[in-house]
């Protein structure tokens, strides 16, 4: 993810309207080429702070890494003067959008995200999200769901960006999760991947439970692949597989200052569902 989000040319925005109209440039950046913008935004502020800014992005469409337009989504100078702000009142709604080809539903609300107005060499204006504290955590919950056979592709289209900085394609993606128990899921992968010369097929499997708080244990992990060559590999690196091996793994203590999760809800039914709140 960018450390910054292009927003245009300076100075910033003094009214709701102006806000809402950067913004939508930016959404149009990061559909694919000829795709109708079709997001609702509302915007209001207040000086330097967003009193609330709400978005509907039913219709949405993610681009692919390489269809994104990082040329109108980045800024390209240096910072020469930074605003800090607060976003009080942050809504998002789509129902649904589209990631890699996958209809995900979310629901989301913030409170009180840092955040600064910066300014570049070159005129530019941008938008760097600050970092959460002790101090001013933040605030809000979320609600997302996509079909179970669509899971891998969502999760591909998320994961894109991440695996293109390594050198690794993914051509398929499949996913299956089961719910076991109130907070117990089975999770299942089969992929085709390629690095380099070399591509191959590869499983895995997974057991995992939650507990009330916020920790999660993995079991019967296992990974495998229909190549000869990666499969020897993955057995050479079984060793630091195992070590998952019924580990729980403190989430809370894992996120960054200023952020809490209070609860996480998973279900499973023809979609997955994950729902979370932040204390």
């Amino acid at each position: 993810m960018a450390d910054s989000i292009l927003l245009g040319r300076a100075p910033r925005p003094t009214d709701g309207a102006q806000l809402a109209k950067r913004i939508r440039t930016l959404v149009i950046a990061a559909e694919p080429a000829g795709i109708a913008c079709t997001s609702g935004i509302e915007a209001e502020l207040d000086g330097a702070d967003v009193v609330r800014l709400h978005l509907d992005l039913t219709g949405f469409v993610l681009a692919g890494e390489h269809d994104r337009d990082r040329a109108r989504l980045e800024p390209q100078g240096a910072t020469v003067a930074r605003e800090p702000a607060v976003l009080r009142d942050l809504r998002v709604h789509a129902d649904p959008m589209r990631v890699s080809g996958a209809e995900v539903t979310l629901e989301a609300t913030l409170a009180d995200v840092p955040f600064a107005w910066i300014e570049t060499d070159n005129r530019e204006l941008a938008v760097e999200l600050g970092r959460p504290s002790a101090a001013q955590p933040l605030h809000g919950q979320a609600r997302v769901s996509v079909p179970k056979e669509q899971l891998g592709r969502a999760v591909l289209g998320l994961a894109e960006s991440a695996l293109t900085e390594r050198g690794i394609s993914v051509s398929r993606l499949d996913i299956d999760v089961e719910a076991t128990g109130p907070r117990e899921l089975r999770l299942t992968l089969d992929g085709k991947v390629r690095k380099g010369l070399l591509g191959a097929s590869v499983r895995g499997s997974a057991s995992a439970s939650i507990d009330d708080r916020m920790g999660v244990t993995l079991t019967d992990v296992h990974v495998d692949s229909g190549n000869p060559l990666v499969a020897a590999m993955l057995s050479a690196a079984r060793g630091r597989i195992e070590r998952f091996e019924g580990r729980r793994i403190d989430l809370a203590s894992e996120l960054p200052e200023g952020i809490r999760v209070d609860d996480v809800q998973v279900t499973v039914t023809d979609a997955v569902t994950i729902e979370a709140r932040l204390a």
